[in-house]
């Protein structure tokens, strides 16, 4: 996502980043892909991602091809995750992990 679009998607959702929580919103995404390419992650692998927020990271491993197990503590993210991002290899569980 860009920068424009993170802002749109928490003024859609009223959600205002967290300190408390550590929330921060990646925009660049030749950053996200080059982080995702560095994992090295194939089509077997199950990935658990802490925090996914946006999904900035989480669209790319998909695109790898992994599961990914995405824990999300703000609800508001969980249920823009399961809006935006329907996959069949994607689960969003909206506990703390």
């Amino acid at each position: 996502m860009k920068l424009a679009e993170i802002r749109t998607a928490l003024r859609e959702i009223r959600l205002s980043p967290a300190k408390t929580l550590g929330q921060n919103f990646l925009h660049d995404q030749n950053l996200a892909r080059w982080i995702v390419d560095q994992a090295q992650i194939t089509p077997d692998d199950y990935v658990v991602e802490i925090g996914p927020g946006l999904g900035a990271l989480t669209r790319f491993i998909l695109a790898k091809g992994a599961h990914v197990l995405a824990i999300e503590k703000d609800t508001r993210l969980a249920d823009f995750l399961r809006a935006h991002l329907d996959h069949e290899r994607l689960e969003i569980l909206n506990i703390d992990a």
